[in-house]
Protein backbone atom coordinates (compact mmCIF):
# COMPACT_ATOMS: atom_id res chain seq x y z
CA UNK A 1 0.00 0.00 0.00
CA UNK A 2 1.68 3.15 -0.85
CA UNK A 3 2.21 5.71 2.05
CA UNK A 4 -0.16 8.68 1.31
CA UNK A 5 -3.09 5.63 0.72
CA UNK A 6 -1.70 4.26 4.25
CA UNK A 7 -2.07 7.56 6.05
CA UNK A 8 -5.23 8.22 4.73
CA UNK A 9 -6.87 5.27 5.76
CA UNK A 10 -5.29 5.68 9.28
CA UNK A 11 -6.77 8.91 9.75
CA UNK A 12 -10.47 8.28 8.33
CA UNK A 13 -10.22 5.58 10.57
CA UNK A 14 -9.12 7.51 13.59
CA UNK A 15 -11.82 10.30 12.74
CA UNK A 16 -14.67 7.77 12.38
CA UNK A 17 -13.92 6.43 16.01
CA UNK A 18 -13.97 9.96 16.97
CA UNK A 19 -17.27 10.70 15.72
CA UNK A 20 -18.86 8.03 17.48
CA UNK A 21 -17.10 9.51 20.80
CA UNK A 22 -19.67 11.72 21.73
CA UNK A 23 -22.36 9.06 22.88
CA UNK A 24 -20.14 7.03 24.89
CA UNK A 25 -19.48 6.77 28.56
CA UNK A 26 -15.84 8.11 30.04
CA UNK A 27 -15.15 4.76 30.30
CA UNK A 28 -15.94 3.38 26.82
CA UNK A 29 -14.13 7.06 25.15
CA UNK A 30 -10.68 5.45 26.92
CA UNK A 31 -10.97 2.40 25.79
CA UNK A 32 -11.65 3.43 22.55
CA UNK A 33 -8.87 5.77 22.68
CA UNK A 34 -6.64 2.70 23.23
CA UNK A 35 -7.32 2.04 19.85
CA UNK A 36 -7.08 5.31 17.54
CA UNK A 37 -4.22 6.32 19.54
CA UNK A 38 -1.75 4.15 17.42
CA UNK A 39 -3.22 5.56 14.40
CA UNK A 40 -2.47 9.13 15.66
CA UNK A 41 0.92 8.13 16.51
CA UNK A 42 1.74 6.71 13.01
CA UNK A 43 0.68 10.11 11.17
CA UNK A 44 2.15 11.84 13.93
CA UNK A 45 5.67 10.35 13.44
CA UNK A 46 5.97 10.32 10.15
CA UNK A 47 5.05 13.94 9.76
CA UNK A 48 7.55 14.74 12.44
CA UNK A 49 9.85 12.60 10.18
CA UNK A 50 9.21 14.70 6.86
CA UNK A 51 9.38 17.83 9.05
CA UNK A 52 13.01 16.45 10.19
CA UNK A 53 13.93 16.27 6.27
CA UNK A 54 12.48 19.49 5.55
CA UNK A 55 14.43 21.54 8.17
CA UNK A 56 17.48 19.73 7.26
CA UNK A 57 17.10 20.57 3.64
CA UNK A 58 16.64 24.44 4.80
CA UNK A 59 19.26 24.34 7.15
CA UNK A 60 21.88 23.06 4.08
CA UNK A 61 20.29 25.35 1.70
CA UNK A 62 21.75 28.41 4.25
CA UNK A 63 25.10 27.06 5.05
CA UNK A 64 25.75 27.06 1.07
CA UNK A 65 23.74 30.85 0.71
CA UNK A 66 25.94 33.98 -0.51
CA UNK A 67 27.31 36.00 2.29
CA UNK A 68 25.47 39.00 3.24
CA UNK A 69 28.35 41.01 2.51
CA UNK A 70 28.04 39.79 -1.50
CA UNK A 71 23.74 40.33 -1.37
CA UNK A 72 24.89 43.58 0.29
CA UNK A 73 27.47 44.60 -2.60
CA UNK A 74 24.68 43.18 -4.82
CA UNK A 75 22.33 45.43 -3.87
CA UNK A 76 24.10 48.64 -4.07
CA UNK A 77 25.39 47.95 -7.76
CA UNK A 78 21.60 48.78 -8.71
CA UNK A 79 20.46 51.14 -6.04
CA UNK A 80 21.20 54.93 -5.08
CA UNK A 81 20.31 56.11 -1.74
CA UNK A 82 18.80 59.48 -0.50
CA UNK A 83 20.64 61.18 2.35
CA UNK A 84 20.07 63.95 3.82
CA UNK A 85 22.21 65.64 7.03
CA UNK A 86 20.74 68.01 9.25
CA UNK A 87 22.56 71.57 10.67
CA UNK A 88 22.01 70.26 14.27
CA UNK A 89 19.99 68.27 16.42
CA UNK A 90 17.79 71.23 17.32
CA UNK A 91 13.93 71.04 16.74
CA UNK A 92 14.16 73.68 14.22
CA UNK A 93 17.06 72.54 12.18
CA UNK A 94 15.40 68.79 11.80
CA UNK A 95 11.71 70.47 11.23
CA UNK A 96 13.30 72.22 8.11
CA UNK A 97 15.68 69.11 7.01
CA UNK A 98 12.35 67.28 6.63
CA UNK A 99 11.12 70.34 4.90
CA UNK A 100 14.06 70.37 2.27
CA UNK A 101 14.24 66.17 1.84
CA UNK A 102 10.07 66.65 0.71
CA UNK A 103 11.16 69.15 -2.03
CA UNK A 104 13.51 67.76 -2.97
CA UNK A 105 11.53 64.13 -3.51
CA UNK A 106 8.76 65.87 -5.05
CA UNK A 107 11.54 67.71 -7.43
CA UNK A 108 13.29 64.33 -8.77
CA UNK A 109 10.10 62.56 -8.94
CA UNK A 110 9.02 63.46 -12.67
CA UNK A 111 13.12 62.95 -13.71
CA UNK A 112 13.14 59.45 -11.99
CA UNK A 113 9.36 58.04 -12.89
CA UNK A 114 10.84 56.15 -15.99
CA UNK A 115 13.99 55.30 -14.79
CA UNK A 116 15.13 51.60 -15.47
CA UNK A 117 19.12 51.43 -14.33
CA UNK A 118 20.94 52.42 -11.89
CA UNK A 119 23.47 54.72 -14.02
CA UNK A 120 20.44 55.99 -15.91
CA UNK A 121 19.20 57.33 -12.78
CA UNK A 122 22.73 58.76 -11.55
CA UNK A 123 22.63 60.76 -14.67
CA UNK A 124 19.53 62.50 -13.81
CA UNK A 125 20.80 63.23 -10.02
CA UNK A 126 23.87 64.35 -11.61
CA UNK A 127 22.41 66.58 -14.32
CA UNK A 128 20.08 68.60 -11.49
CA UNK A 129 22.94 68.85 -9.07
CA UNK A 130 22.57 72.71 -9.00
CA UNK A 131 19.11 72.62 -8.88
CA UNK A 132 18.87 70.62 -6.22
CA UNK A 133 21.14 72.78 -4.23
CA UNK A 134 19.34 75.82 -5.04
CA UNK A 135 15.75 74.27 -4.44
CA UNK A 136 17.13 73.12 -0.68
CA UNK A 137 18.69 76.90 0.06
CA UNK A 138 15.28 78.45 -0.84
CA UNK A 139 13.59 76.45 1.64
CA UNK A 140 15.65 76.86 3.99
CA UNK A 141 15.48 80.89 3.36
CA UNK A 142 11.40 80.80 3.05
CA UNK A 143 11.84 79.32 7.09
CA UNK A 144 14.34 82.00 8.22
CA UNK A 145 17.84 79.92 8.27
CA UNK A 146 21.21 81.59 6.69
CA UNK A 147 23.04 78.45 6.27
CA UNK A 148 23.11 77.01 2.88
CA UNK A 149 23.09 73.38 1.62
CA UNK A 150 25.14 71.28 -0.59
CA UNK A 151 24.05 68.66 -2.59
CA UNK A 152 26.69 65.43 -4.48
CA UNK A 153 26.60 61.87 -5.62
CA UNK A 154 28.75 60.27 -3.46
CA UNK A 155 29.16 56.86 -1.28
CA UNK A 156 28.14 56.77 2.14
CA UNK A 157 27.95 54.70 4.62
CA UNK A 158 24.27 53.57 5.86
CA UNK A 159 22.95 51.17 8.67
CA UNK A 160 20.71 48.59 8.15
CA UNK A 161 17.34 50.18 7.35
CA UNK A 162 13.52 49.08 7.22
CA UNK A 163 11.08 50.36 4.64
CA UNK A 164 7.54 48.28 5.29
CA UNK A 165 8.62 44.61 4.89
CA UNK A 166 11.77 45.66 2.74
CA UNK A 167 15.08 45.60 4.73
CA UNK A 168 18.47 47.13 3.35
CA UNK A 169 21.64 45.80 4.97
CA UNK A 170 23.97 47.80 6.60
CA UNK A 171 27.30 49.02 4.49
CA UNK A 172 28.44 51.43 1.72
CA UNK A 173 26.08 52.75 -0.74
CA UNK A 174 25.83 55.71 -3.66
CA UNK A 175 23.84 58.35 -2.72
CA UNK A 176 22.53 61.68 -3.51
CA UNK A 177 23.49 63.13 -0.13
CA UNK A 178 22.29 66.96 1.01
CA UNK A 179 24.45 68.78 3.56
CA UNK A 180 22.27 71.58 5.57
CA UNK A 181 24.72 74.31 7.11
CA UNK A 182 27.56 71.75 9.21
CA UNK A 183 25.87 68.81 8.32
CA UNK A 184 26.44 67.76 12.36
CA UNK A 185 22.53 66.88 13.05
CA UNK A 186 20.14 63.56 12.68
CA UNK A 187 20.28 61.95 9.11
CA UNK A 188 17.26 61.24 7.04
CA UNK A 189 17.63 57.78 4.99
CA UNK A 190 16.00 56.79 2.16
CA UNK A 191 15.93 55.02 -1.47
CA UNK A 192 16.06 57.54 -4.58
CA UNK A 193 16.31 54.92 -7.09
CA UNK A 194 14.08 52.78 -7.31
CA UNK A 195 11.60 54.99 -5.86
CA UNK A 196 10.88 53.90 -2.10
CA UNK A 197 11.36 57.71 -1.15
CA UNK A 198 7.66 58.12 -2.98
CA UNK A 199 5.62 55.70 -0.92
CA UNK A 200 3.95 57.06 2.32
CA UNK A 201 6.22 58.43 4.30
CA UNK A 202 5.38 56.08 7.21
CA UNK A 203 6.86 53.37 5.29
CA UNK A 204 4.55 51.22 6.88
CA UNK A 205 3.84 49.45 3.32
CA UNK A 206 5.84 49.37 0.36
CA UNK A 207 3.78 49.09 -2.90
CA UNK A 208 3.75 46.43 -5.23
CA UNK A 209 5.02 48.49 -7.82
CA UNK A 210 8.67 49.71 -5.47
CA UNK A 211 8.80 46.39 -4.74
CA UNK A 212 8.58 44.84 -8.54
CA UNK A 213 11.35 47.31 -9.53
CA UNK A 214 13.63 46.20 -6.52
CA UNK A 215 13.10 42.69 -7.98
CA UNK A 216 13.83 43.14 -11.37
CA UNK A 217 16.77 45.30 -10.48
CA UNK A 218 18.19 42.38 -7.73
CA UNK A 219 19.29 38.73 -8.54
CA UNK A 220 16.34 36.24 -6.71
CA UNK A 221 18.77 35.56 -3.58
CA UNK A 222 19.46 39.31 -3.31
CA UNK A 223 15.84 40.35 -3.34
CA UNK A 224 15.02 36.98 -1.10
CA UNK A 225 17.10 38.50 1.19
CA UNK A 226 15.63 41.46 1.54
CA UNK A 227 12.49 40.46 2.45
CA UNK A 228 11.46 40.27 5.95
CA UNK A 229 9.42 37.28 6.00
CA UNK A 230 8.13 35.41 9.14
CA UNK A 231 9.14 31.85 8.64
CA UNK A 232 7.87 30.35 11.90
CA UNK A 233 5.58 27.68 11.27
CA UNK A 234 3.07 26.28 13.56
CA UNK A 235 0.94 22.63 12.97
CA UNK A 236 -2.06 21.01 14.56
CA UNK A 237 -3.69 18.13 14.71
CA UNK A 238 -7.43 18.06 14.55
CA UNK A 239 -7.57 14.75 15.68
CA UNK A 240 -5.54 16.28 18.63
CA UNK A 241 -7.96 19.02 18.73
CA UNK A 242 -10.97 16.37 18.76
CA UNK A 243 -9.59 13.76 21.89
CA UNK A 244 -9.15 16.87 24.12
CA UNK A 245 -12.99 18.32 23.24
CA UNK A 246 -14.15 15.39 24.37
CA UNK A 247 -13.35 15.63 27.86
CA UNK A 248 -14.21 19.46 27.95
Amino acid sequence: MKAHTYLHVKYETARHYLSCLSSLSKKEKIRLLKIIIPSVTVVTYIIYLLGSMFLSGQASKAQTSMPMEMIQQGIANEIIRFHVIGNSNSEEDQTVKLKVKEAVIEQMKPYLSDVTSKEEAKKQILSHLTEIEQTATEILAANGFDYGATAAVEYSTFPIKQYGDIVLPAGEYEALCIKLGTASGKNWWCIMFPQLCFVDTTYHVVPDESKEQLQYLLTDEEYDAILEKDTKVTVRFKVVDWIKNLFE
